[in-house]
């Protein structure tokens, strides 16, 4: 197997990590999108977002740790010309998924500590509500986001 082989099946291995993010996430499989909130424009990268943002976290991950990472990609010898077994072990494969895991919530984890900037600012300017206060103790960020913009309507 070549390396441009390899590091596809990388991309896709953290690519199905996105994928698992998107699902574990209040976000779910929702399309990419912006939002307005108090003079901000938010983007919400959906689930393509986080299955771009695992594969190419896979793939650095991989580039960096992996069995090519001192491989020369233009120039110099070739890969394995000296006898070295190489190829993709179950290790890096599953390391892959990890990586595109982490990546991908580190993106949900971003763009949802942005809404809730926004959402407080929003809530810093309305009058107390304990029933509302209840109420986003237990929402997602997006929703949080939404009720506090419905206080200043």
């Amino acid at each position: 197997m070549t390396l441009w082989v390899l590091l596809a099946i990388v991309f896709v291995a953290g690519a199905v990590g996105g994928v698992i993010n998107a699902w574990m996430s209040d976000n779910g499989f929702m399309l990419p999108r912006t939002e307005e909130s108090g003079g901000n424009r938010l983007i919400r990268p959906g689930f393509l977002g986080n299955i771009i943002t695992g594969g190419i976290s896979a793939s650095v991950s991989w580039g960096l740790y992996g069995p090519f990472a001192a491989a020369y990609i233009v120039g110099g010898p070739a890969p394995g010309a000296e006898g070295a077994a190489l190829g993709l072990s179950l290790a890096s494969l599953v390391g892959a998924v990890l990586v595109g895991v982490g990546g991908a919530r580190w993106l949900t984890n971003e763009v949802d500590k942005k809404l809730l900037r926004a959402a407080g600012t929003a809530l810093a300017s309305s009058p107390a509500n304990p029933e509302l206060a209840a109420k986003i103790g237990s929402a997602s960020p997006a929703a949080v986001l939404q009720m506090a913009c419905g206080t200043r309507k």
